[in-house]
């Protein structure tokens, strides 16, 4: 069953973040789904307005989506561990880490409006107390498709 992530888990979640950087204005999660949407304003490390999504900007998207989603899905007991949340939340300052991101655009998307992105685990490789997962994501249908390989310690 798809659940809204509570606005008070996703702001705990998006403090790690600038408030300018804080994209994420909405999740939902349905193990092994996530969908968020998100709201860009000016680009903060750019001198003149850019008007449509960088790598950068999807990367964050992502990230912000992923410690949501892993929010909900610790505690829940997703992986062999259950965490609690606020063990989660000292876990993502530290523990958590990209190993690899592919992202790719396929068409531009304008950063003038509300952006939909969903992200799908796919794989999960248990070594120890390390934790590989892999998903895919996709952003504005299709727009942008990739995936991410993540590292988590617990």
């Amino acid at each position: 069953m798809k659940m809204q992530v509570p606005q008070a888990k996703l702001d705990r979640v998006l403090e790690l973040y600038k408030p300018d950087c804080r994209y994420l204005v909405e999740a939902t999660t349905e193990h092994p789904k996530a969908e968020g949407r998100f709201r860009m304003g000016s680009t903060y490390y750019a001198t003149q307005k850019v008007e449509h999504m960088t790598s950068i900007e999807a990367q964050l998207c992502l990230n912000q989506l992923c410690y949501s989603a892993f929010g909900e899905w610790l505690p829940e007991g997703r992986f062999d561990e259950r965490v609690s949340f606020d063990d989660y939340l000292e876990l993502m300052k530290e523990n958590m880490f990209i190993v690899e991101s592919k992202i790719r655009f396929r068409k531009p998307i304008p950063t003038n409006g509300d952006i939909q992105g969903q992200i799908e685990l796919m794989k999960v490789k248990r070594h120890g107390n390390l934790y590989l997962v892999f998903c895919d994501y996709e952003l504005e249908q299709g727009k942008s498709k990739g995936n991410l390989e993540l590292a988590l310690k617990l």
